[in-house]
């Protein structure tokens, strides 16, 4: 008994999770007369051309992130555990407190210092404040607490060089990890509003979730199969990398 209500709440729970993608999905099919059709699709893909520049952007900006932020999450999160300095403890609290601390508070600063910079409007507005994230730091720092160091100190004995220590001896074992945390972190980047729409006035480097949030500037019923489209990249990414991601956050369980 006491597992049928296990699995009965578990089903409704993910019911209503699932509803408002089901909702989106379907309603991108209906017309304004309530009729099924795809000329919802062929008037976003065929009508609307800013959506091309918008959703490239999209993926531009995500990946790049992603692999950026992935080389200084792996370098950052290898000396907390590695390297012993003073003031190592009070350093990581210090990521922990910035990654509790929500975005519309770093948003003013950024500006500022990209106004500074000459960076505004450009792409490297959106790329450059996104690559130094403490979230990810945290959790691979975590993470690699409880790789094997025996692998470590027998290629410190073949080698000074820290990167090729990183390469041949901490990435293997942080693979699962590594996808996790490019996941958060894609997904993160693929979502971004605030940034491009602070950072960004030209339309043809803004991004997708730009061109949703701004609906009322566009004719038809096309937002909904701009949302399908926007959806479907991280959807792909989360199936393609589940296992890695359930292992890589079992943080005690990688030995």
């Amino acid at each position: 008994m006491k597992n049928f209500l296990l699995k009965i709440t578990f089903i409704v729970t993910s019911a209503l999770f699932a509803m408002p993608i089901i909702s989106t999905v379907v309603s991108s099919f209906i017309n304004e007369n309530n009729a099924l059709t795809f000329d919802n699709y062929y008037d976003l893909l065929f009508n609307c051309f800013i959506f091309y520049p918008m959703f490239w952007n999209s993926v531009l900006y995500a990946t790049v992130i992603t692999l950026l932020q992935l080389s200084v999450i792996i370098l950052c999160a290898f000396g907390l555990v590695n390297v012993k300095f003073r003031g190592k403890g009070v350093l990581f609290v210090i990521y922990i407190v910035l990654m509790m601390m929500p975005l519309q508070v770093t948003l003013l600063p950024n500006y500022i210092g990209l106004r500074e910079m000459s960076l505004l409007n450009t792409r490297f507005s959106i790329i450059l404040p996104m690559i130094f994230s403490p979230f990810g730091v945290v959790v691979m720092h975590q993470y690699m607490k409880n790789i094997d160091n025996g692998v470590i100190e027998a290629l410190r004995l073949e080698t000074n060089s820290i990167f090729r220590i990183i390469i041949s001896g901490v990435i293997p074992q942080i693979k699962p990890c590594i996808f996790a945390v490019a996941l958060f972190v894609f997904a993160d980047c693929w979502n971004m509003l605030e940034q491009p729409m602070l950072f960004l006035h030209k339309s043809e480097l803004q991004t997708l979730s730009v061109f949703i949030s701004n609906s009322e500037n566009y004719e038809g019923n096309i937002m909904f199969p701009a949302a399908v489209i926007f959806i479907i990249p991280v959807v792909l990414l989360f199936a393609a990398f589940n296992d890695s991601l359930e292992k890589g956050l079992n943080f005690g369980e990688n030995k």
